[in-house]
């Protein structure tokens, strides 16, 4: 066997089996990150539907503490990046799952008088691939949570005006 002939083999060698080992390697990455952003993306839709629920309906802070965000930051979400407020759609619903036309109205029966669902929805929510080469970009699909109303932030006191509690 020629030794002198041999030399540049193993770098070929490793060359090749390198590319097809950190391709799987960075896969395999990208499917966790793709996991983690989908349970977190379950639990913003969770948690805004449940704080809508029992915080008041003009409350201005409820999609901002949905994705994980203080009261007062009103940017992207500090959990993953690219979810903003514009991904949010938060509706009020009725006993037949009908959205409610007004539900800031409080003396109408179409409004929040109606109140019977809460749902909070994520939409076009995009996933950016990290892995080198393949550099994609998809949509995720729609998350929806929806759970029955409860206090949406009054207070009913007999005899007296209902109290806002704040969030």
């Amino acid at each position: 066997m020629n030794v002198k002939g041999m030399r540049g083999l193993y770098t070929v060698e490793f060359a090749i089996t390198s590319l097809v080992l950190f391709t799987v390697l960075f896969g395999v990455l990208e499917m966790g990150r793709l996991y983690f952003t989908v349970n977190a993306l379950n639990e913003t839709v969770r948690r805004g539907a449940r704080l809508a629920a029992v915080c008041d309906i003009q409350d201005p802070v409820i999609l901002r503490r949905a994705m994980f965000n203080a009261s007062t930051n009103g940017g992207p979400s500090s959990l993953l990046n690219n979810l903003t407020t514009a991904n949010l759609n938060l509706v009020y619903l009725d006993a037949n799952g009908a959205v409610v036309a007004s539900p800031n109205d409080l003396t109408g029966t179409n409004g929040f008088v109606a109140i019977r669902y809460v749902q909070l929805q994520v939409s076009n929510f995009s996933f950016n691939l990290l892995i080198p080469g393949f550099n994609g970009v998809f949509v995720l699909p729609v998350f929806r949570s929806t759970v029955p109303r409860e206090s949406l932030g009054r207070q009913p006191q007999a005899a007296v005006t209902p109290e806002i509690t704040p969030c």
